[in-house]
């Protein structure tokens, strides 16, 4: 990996920490996973992790708010738990 790949993984941990406090008033969280080629992929928690409308705020408010503020990221994907 190089620097600017790192450089882009500390942007988006910091926009990450900005989101955070609005999902932990709900109950939930996110956790970053993996950043490659331009796909961020996240992970929800806690209770956002099983909410219904989760697709519409991982589209209209991380997605859509992390592209903006880095041009670097095409796309965010939702990983989601598994269960052992």
């Amino acid at each position: 990996m190089n620097k600017e790949y790192y450089e882009t993984v500390d942007k988006i941990k910091f926009e990450l920490e900005k989101i955070r406090p609005k999902l932990i008033m709900d109950g939930g969280n996110i956790e970053f996973i993996n950043y490659k080629d331009g796909i961020l992929k996240v992970r929800f928690l806690g209770e956002c992790a099983h909410c219904e409308l989760s697709h519409i705020t991982l589209k209209y408010a991380i997605e859509k708010t992390l592209i903006e503020k880095i041009p670097e990221i095409k796309k965010v994907l939702q990983v989601k738990m598994s269960v052992v």
